[in-house]
């Protein structure tokens, strides 16, 4: 069997990406939690507006923890293990957040000579949500139909599609695939929401990383506040 990679860490991360990289009174802001669902021995590089995220880039099996960033559409560049770089955009909105799965998918179009292509690298964004208590959402990121357990439950999700999870109550659980045992989930110490995000390299390599999906909040320091607005209108006028 594949190694499973996994990351169960609780850093919470609060990282302004901004320029310049310090936080600004009276400036909106939202949160980003990325999560590599890539197994591969190199971590991804991951640039944001054309700020490198981490200088040793994000395992695979791993995710960032939660970190502000100014609101407004921010570029997001990916380069993966022999990849090419990979660039799309992200809609910060003040005050939300997102968790990011950086994840392979099939590219269906052949190659000049006609061989398969390689997989190409993708991202989707989930939001964050209330729960009361412990609340799990499942995330697959394997192409096609397949059927999971884990622990006694069974269940066939659509690809990219979160599904509920009844009755979770923060504990470990073992997790297969199509009979095949992916290895085990660590759980929970605190509850709050969660997504469970599976994910592949297509050719036999696994992850699978339970990440944080409690809703966020500006600290109060950076809110915008009415008096202060008022204030800076008053000492404008002539």
């Amino acid at each position: 069997m594949k190694a499973l990679s996994r990351s169960f860490s609780c850093l919470i991360a609060l990282i302004v990406l901004a320029a310049p990289l310090t936080a600004q009174e009276g400036e909106g802001y939202g949160f980003l939690n990325i999560a590599n669902l890539i197994p591969a021995k190199e971590p991804c590089e991951i640039k944001i507006g054309g700020e490198v995220l981490a200088p040793d880039g994000l395992a695979g099996g791993d995710y960032t923890g939660w970190f502000m960033v100014a609101k407004g559409t921010r570029n997001i560049t990916i380069t993966s293990e022999g990849g090419k770089p990979v660039t799309g955009s992200l809609n910060i909105e003040e005050g939300r957040g997102n968790l990011i799965a950086i994840y392979l998918e099939p590219d269906k179009r052949p190659q000049p000579d006609g061989k398969p292509s390689p997989p190409v690298v993708r991202i989707r964004s989930y939001p964050t949500y209330k729960a009361t208590g412990y609340d799990l959402k499942l995330v697959s990121f394997h192409p096609g139909e397949n059927r999971f357990q884990l622990g006694p439950l069974k269940l066939e999700p659509e690809p990219y599609k979160a599904v509920e999870i009844p009755k979770w109550n923060g504990n470990g659980f073992a997790i297969s695939r199509n009979g095949e045992s992916l290895g085990d989930i660590r759980g929970a110490s605190e509850s709050g929401a969660f997504y469970l995000l599976l994910g592949t390299d297509l050719a036999g390599a696994h992850t699978a990383v339970l990440v944080s999906a409690n809703e966020q909040e500006v600290p109060e320091y950076l809110r915008k506040k009415a008096s202060d607005t008022k204030l800076q209108t008053s000492d404008t006028r002539p």
